[in-house]
């Protein structure tokens, strides 16, 4: 499990300094000129790394401790504003919000317990499959006219499916063994739907809400899965303390993202 927390604290890192980067790049051009820029194309790449160092990490750690961690780059990308982003500034309860946030960490590293991981039958990988085209389906019919926080539920959901799919793939370790898979499809799937579904959410609602909806259920969701069906296990005892540390952790990103430099990088 340490090797799996420590995959996801380096994805973590490199999905804030990802978004960072994007943000200094995407201010020197409007539209999709944008993604003709230099940092913006070199913040793809960080993404791209990111996201397979994570695919590593959930075989490795429970869900919920990989998604909570995931989800804290959001302090990484606030609290490096101020350094790529002219003019953007932090607020005391920034700093208070990072605080928060690296205690819940803390707590809900403490409260993993030893894993006995279980690869679920076919038939639960073909519910993931169905769910996953439906859920595109919805993403792309409710694209014009949804309001933000159903398009935020849409991300939340579509991340979830990423992590979980991730999670009970059963594959022979090669890359083309895991393109090949059939969750290839899931995480594919579920992948452009939190992406577009959260770009949507962004740009048409507030960042705070965006924000809290897609951590919410990016985390809560993957979390009972992996507890419930894929063996993650919680330490004796420590059933309060992790909901109390995901709650309280969680709602750390919430203030952060709501904050001057959290809408900046937004």
């Amino acid at each position: 499990m340490i090797v799996g927390l420590l995959l996801a604290l380096v994805s973590c890192i490199l999905y804030g300094v990802a978004t960072l980067v994007q943000a200094a790049g995407s201010r020197k051009a409007d539209g999709m000129g944008a993604f003709l820029q230099p940092l913006v194309i070199i913040g793809l790449v960080v993404d791209g790394g990111a996201f397979g160092i994570s695919l590593l990490a959930y075989e490795r750690a429970p869900l919920f401790l990989v998604q909570t961690v995931i989800a804290a780059a959001v302090v990484i990308s606030v609290l490096g504003a101020p350094r790529f982003l002219p003019g953007v500034t932090l607020r005391r309860v920034d700093l208070v919000g990072a605080g928060i946030v690296l205690l819940g960490l803390v707590v809900i590293a403490g409260a993993a317990g030893p894993e006995d991981p279980r690869k679920p039958g076919g038939s639960f990988l073909t519910v993931l499959i169905v769910i996953a085209v439906v859920l595109a389906v919805l993403t792309a019919a409710s694209y014009r006219w949804a309001p933000a926080w159903l398009m935020a539920v849409w991300a939340g959901l579509g991340f979830s499916l990423v992590a979980i799919g991730a999670r009970a793939a059963e594959t022979d370790g090669t890359l083309l063994g895991a393109i090949l898979h059939p969750v290839a499809i899931v995480v594919l799937l579920g992948g452009v739907v939190g992406v577009v579904g959260n770009i949507r959410a962004l740009a048409k609602g507030s960042v705070a809400i965006a924000a809290a909806t897609v951590s919410l259920i990016e985390v809560v969701v993957p979390s009972v899965v992996g507890i419930t069906t894929l063996g993650d296990a919680v330490r004796p005892g420590w059933d309060v303390p992790l909901v109390a540390a995901i709650t309280v952790a969680l709602a750390g990103c919430v203030v952060l993202a709501s904050s001057p430099a959290g809408r900046a990088t937004a």
